[in-house]
């Protein structure tokens, strides 16, 4: 039993202990958001695939209560562009929240995969009508928290699976990470690596995606719940013609072919606490 003397006198030092000594490890993590809820002013805007009329990049985005919309307006069914937006600063060390509810419509020429969208974070390499070079959390009906390398390398314990079943193509024969699996390095320069997610944790409605980065390594959650995770995460540079680590970059978030919204996109420092 503690003596009341004892419990007034440890309350009175807490009340006297500046917050600025407080621990760091009793200290909340302070999110910062990377999309305002108003607009995507603080963004770069451009198309990932050559444009199909003179609409600018934005249009291919609109953002309503607090949400952005990809495609809006446009009819189902018709040609369009991929595009995305890009934050303006690189972000290294860090846990990545965002949510996102897909919409009804598909758009050519994809109108025979499933919903397709995703981030890409420590963009390091811009391209013209085309995605920036960087690592991609994947964010595809079913296939959530699948890894894309673009012109990236990166190490991931995998075993091979079965083709999967259903229409779509990109339902191939590609290893999935398993965490008892046998640890590979993966990518290459100039080309699209998939590695495929452990489990399908997407469900009805809005569903959340977190990354969380320390350095070279990345842990993809869907929903709260680990899905992906990839280390010594490397950059192709053309200056020594030879792969270095990837521990920063911009992050960007897609339009492809698929109607999809995102909301409450925001960052933080990564904490001991979090997953490894």
């Amino acid at each position: 039993m503690v003596h009341p003397g004892t419990a007034r006198a440890a309350s009175l030092l807490l009340a006297l202990t500046p917050p600025w000594r407080v621990s760091p490890a009793l200290a909340a993590p302070q999110w910062t958001a990377l999309f305002n809820g108003r607009d995507l002013g603080n963004f770069d805007i451009a198309y990932a695939s050559p444009p199909v009329d003179g609409r600018p990049a934005g249009a291919m985005f609109e953002v309503k209560d607090g949400v952005v919309h990809t495609y809006p307006g446009q009819e189902a069914g018709s040609t369009q562009p991929a595009a995305y937006f890009q934050t303006r600063n690189q972000h290294a060390n860090f846990v990545l929240h965002v949510e996102y509810k897909w919409g009804d419509k598909k758009f050519a020429p994809r109108m025979q995969r499933l919903k397709d969208a995703g981030l890409i974070f420590h963009v390091y390499e811009g391209m013209a009508n085309s995605w920036p070079h960087g690592i991609e959390c994947q964010i595809e009906d079913k296939d959530v928290g699948d890894l894309w390398l673009i012109t990236t390398r990166a190490d991931v314990a995998t075993r091979n699976a079965p083709p999967a079943s259903g229409p779509d193509p990109l339902q191939d024969s590609s290893a999935f990470y398993a965490p008892d699996g046998a640890t590979s390095t993966y990518g290459d320069r100039n080309k699209f690596v998939r590695i495929r997610h452990s489990a399908n944790l997407e469900r009805p409605g809005w569903n959340s995606v977190d990354v969380v980065v320390r350095g070279d390594s990345a842990v993809y959650l869907v929903n709260g719940r680990p899905n992906m995770r990839l280390t010594h995460m490397k950059r192709w540079d053309a200056d020594s013609n030879n792969w270095v680590k990837l521990d920063r970059g911009k992050i960007l978030f897609q339009a492809e072919y698929a109607e999809i919204s995102y909301r409450n996109i925001k960052i933080r420092p990564v904490q001991e606490s979090d997953p490894k």
